[in-house]
């Protein structure tokens, strides 16, 4: 066998197997809980549409005049509305200082760090896009944070108009109204899309999609399943707020009980700084041959490299994901 074609069956093969990786990590993705409900949640308001024999694809803004469209567009546009829903304005900013300042350490790990030359593109390029994911990540988890805190009180109020008799569509006009921040601006939304005569199955596919919060979704179905069999809202809604309760008891009994392991990481990222001001005081001399010598710098290079590795597999471990 020559070597081109062993080279050739080499190729056949690595693309084969990478092939194999990548359908398996889909369909490991597509079987995700958090997967399973927005795909459920898709298919609600989709078979809903179909029904009705109207589209069942509903754009997130409906006053955006899309002028061009292209593959970096589409990519783009979901983040930046997503970013847009969960921070405002300021999001985008906060990602882009995110980036500026992955791009500045890895130009100082770059200038003082004993790195081979290989890892110096690597890490122009890591750090900035993760400090931009991590931002990005932030921003939802702190948008979702807010949002469930005090939906459930929402859901109380709905439940009290609506018993009393006020239309859901006027309902969520006074939710506006009452309710605190992230809430007051989705709904908010919600109350003027309604009032300039969109009807309220569009208003609910937007919103799920916009917000993306399941709990959220579960009371957008409420809503489109009492409109169209009937039955007595107030029940469901109630029944409704005591899961989203209890969902978010168990997400606080979750990180109650990873608070060991969470100090323990700030304890562990903590010793190396404070012993080495410890020695910097007690003994300069001592801790200089760190930073005078080749074998020092390469030295705190594998220490920073193996604390930083260590620190983020104890958060893995200890961060369970409760955003379902």
């Amino acid at each position: 066998m020559s070597t081109v074609d062993l080279l050739t069956m080499c190729s056949f093969a690595a693309a084969l197997l990478l092939g194999v990786m990548v359908f398996t990590l889909q369909d490991i993705r597509k079987n995700q809980p958090d997967a399973r409900v927005k795909a459920r949640m898709r298919l609600a308001f989709a078979v809903s549409a179909a029904n009705k024999k109207t589209p069942g694809k509903f754009e997130t803004d409906f006053f955006n005049v899309i002028q061009s469209d292209n593959a970096v567009t589409r990519w783009t546009r979901p983040k930046l509305a997503r970013l847009n829903t969960v921070a405002g304005a300021k999001g985008l900013r906060i990602v882009i200082a995110a980036t500026i300042a992955g791009e500045l350490l890895a130009l100082a790990m770059t200038t003082f760090m004993p790195l081979p030359d290989i890892a110096t593109p690597i890490l122009m390029t890591a750090l900035p896009v993760l400090g931009a994911m991590q931002a990005y990540r932030f921003l939802i988890d702190r948008f979702r944070k807010r949002f469930l805190d005090s939906f459930p009180d929402v859901i109380d109020m709905i439940v009290r108009a609506v018993r009393a008799g006020v239309p859901v569509t006027h309902v969520i006009g006074t939710a506006a109204d009452e309710c605190p921040e992230p809430l007051r601006r989705e709904f908010k939304r919600m109350s003027d899309a309604l009032q300039v005569g969109l009807d309220l199955e569009e208003v609910l596919a937007v919103a799920v999609s916009r917000i993306e919060i399941a709990d959220f979704s579960f009371f957008c179905v409420c809503l489109l399943l009492q409109r169209e069999t009937g039955g007595q809202l107030g029940e469901t809604l109630e029944n409704l707020a005591g899961i989203v309760r209890t969902r978010r008891e168990i997400r606080q009994k979750t990180k109650a009980l990873t608070g060991e392991a969470r100090i323990t990481t700030k304890i562990l990222a903590a010793i190396p700084v404070i012993i080495m001001l410890s020695m910097y005081a007690l003994n300069r001399d001592y801790l200089m041959v760190l930073f005078g010598t080749p074998a020092g710098h390469k030295l705190m290079t594998f220490a920073a490299i193996s604390i930083s590795i260590g620190l983020m597999v104890v958060n893995k471990m200890s961060k369970l994901d409760t955003s379902r």
